[in-house]
């Protein structure tokens, strides 16, 4: 079946669209479905072979291979090669079958989908390090791949959410560590609106390692009764999971390729795909994008995200987005409580400034869990406004703690706002917190190497020296990459913490 439809009307969306991480085994993760099949006509086109060019090169710009770390040689910035077998030496394909002599380096494919944040599937990466991200992974016009530079690849750093469910959603989207150059990313479909059956559909990805290939030619066949995901008769093959797979009447990511029919089949001594009618088998599994974008959302800011989208951002309030936040569901916002909004906000910081004099600082930290569940604080982190007039490093101290947390001292981005020109996290030991029990009390004191003193009354945290362990909500905690309490100190600006 085919459904080629030009993409390019659709050109004018594309300028406003704007937990730790082990590599991808070679047959993917332990008890996924395979996909590599073919459903009635093989549909995979080569970017310069695909009808739409100017769709195929936007494919290109935000199309990303995931391929083992230890592969890449980067030795040198203008050459970067990759090792790996052709597809016949990864899998026996017959010779005659398409694209057997190409390479078949990649282990899973992802989509570009901010300046710095790539989407896909949740079961292709759980080690940051183990994984390298590449751009222009295709072959040319002339028979070779593409020559791919240092700005062509890219390395992960964090997680900024992370999901899998072998029956369900299966996602992730990871944080590069540079923002991208000279690359558009993907629109993102963000609407829980479910597809209608009989959409049409285009899938960009690396099927089987081989170099980027496009394939349309399929439609939405039906919808999980969850939303999770669609079924599509999409032409994949392990190695795409994690590739976009885009409405090809409005050229939104709309879902990304996570599993599927069962795999080749044996031909004599070699294998070949399996084949089916394009309204038989199984059908190929895509998680819709939405339930990946509101679990960003909720943790981070990003262009994907705006009032609207069903996530409540660190950024916004029942009182800013009504829409998107209100109590109940389930993310402590700006403006909520343990008092205001018990249901979503748990934890508490409480506060003392516990031994004023003017060449420290003193803020007594120590968290409560006002919730009837218990609550694990490892990697938590809570994070102390203040501004800095004595010149001179800052070093920092917790008296008479029994377990010292971890902290560390930053500039607030673009200078800061009134009263939070720099701050300081705390990482907190690993403990668990029962219910309506509190931590021990962290007596952090810091000072600069001047030694000469802080004016702490236009310090954003500081709530004077009678404060006596109360709760203080311009002291902020993060919890698993969300904020989960406190209020941030400069408007439209959140400062995730590092992990």
């Amino acid at each position: 079946m085919k459904i080629l439809r030009s993409i390019v009307r659709a050109g004018l969306i594309f300028a406003g669209a704007g937990a730790a991480c082990s590599a991808p085994v070679d047959d993917e993760a332990a008890g996924q479905a395979r996909s590599e099949v073919i459903y009635g006509q093989d549909d995979r086109e080569e970017p310069f072979t695909y009808p739409d060019p100017v769709w195929a090169q936007r494919a290109l710009d935000f199309t990303v291979a995931l391929v083992p770390a230890s592969a890449v040689d980067d030795s040198d910035p203008n050459n970067i090669q990759i090792a790996g077998p052709t597809w016949i030496g990864r899998d026996d394909v017959c010779p005659d079958e398409r694209f057997a002599t190409q390479p078949a380096l990649a282990d899973c494919s992802g989509t570009l989908i901010d300046d710095d944040l790539v989407l896909t599937a949740g079961h292709c990466i759980n080690n940051c390090g183990d994984s390298r991200f590449v751009f222009d992974y295709a072959m040319t016009p002339s028979g070779t791949l593409n020559q791919i530079t240092s700005d062509d690849l890219y390395s992960c750093v964090d997680f900024i959410t992370y999901y899998q469910d072998r029956n369900g959603a299966d996602y992730t989207v990871v944080r590069l560590d540079r923002p991208v150059v000279g690359r558009e990313p993907a629109p993102v479909r963000v609407s829980s609106v479910p597809l209608a059956v009989g959409t049409p559909l285009v899938v960009h990805g690396f099927p089987r390692g081989l170099p980027l290939k496009l394939a349309d030619g399929a439609v939405v066949r039906s919808n999980d009764p969850d939303l999770d995901f669609f079924v599509s008769n999409l032409d994949t093959f392990v190695g795409n999971s994690g590739s976009g797979v885009f409405d090809l009447n409005t050229g939104e990511l709309v879902g990304i390729l996570v599993r599927g029919e069962r795999d080749f089949v044996q031909d004599g001594d070699c294998v070949r795909p399996f084949l089916c009618a394009d309204n038989a088998c199984r059908g190929e599994d895509a998680t819709y994008a939405f339930r990946a974008t509101q679990a960003l959302c909720e943790r981070t800011v990003s262009d994907v995200c705006s009032c609207g989208d069903g996530a409540c951002g660190p950024l916004e309030s029942p009182a800013s987005c009504a829409s998107d936040c209100s109590c109940g569901d389930g993310v402590c916002s700006t403006g909520e409580s343990t008092t205001s909004c018990p249901a979503d906000c748990q934890l508490e910081v409480l506060y003392d400034d516990h031994a004023p004099q003017a060449s420290w600082v003193t803020p007594g930290i120590q968290v409560r869990n006002t919730g009837a569940e218990n609550v694990y604080l490892g990697g938590a982190t809570v994070r102390y406004y203040f501004t800095q007039e004595p010149p001179g490093s800052l070093a920092a101290e917790c008296w008479g703690c029994t377990s010292a947390p971890t902290m560390s001292f930053h500039e607030v981005p673009g200078g800061g706002c009134a009263n939070a020109t720099h701050y300081l996290d705390v990482e907190l030991p690993s403990v668990s917190l029962d219910p309506s029990t509190t931590t021990d009390q962290f007596r952090i004191a810091f000072h600069a190497s001047s030694w000469q003193a802080f004016t702490q009354s236009n310090d954003y945290s500081y709530a004077g020296a009678s404060w006596n362990w109360a709760p203080n909500p311009k002291i902020t905690m993060y919890r698993l990459g969300m904020r989960v309490f406190g209020d941030e100190p400069c408007p439209g600006l959140f400062i995730p913490p590092a992990d």
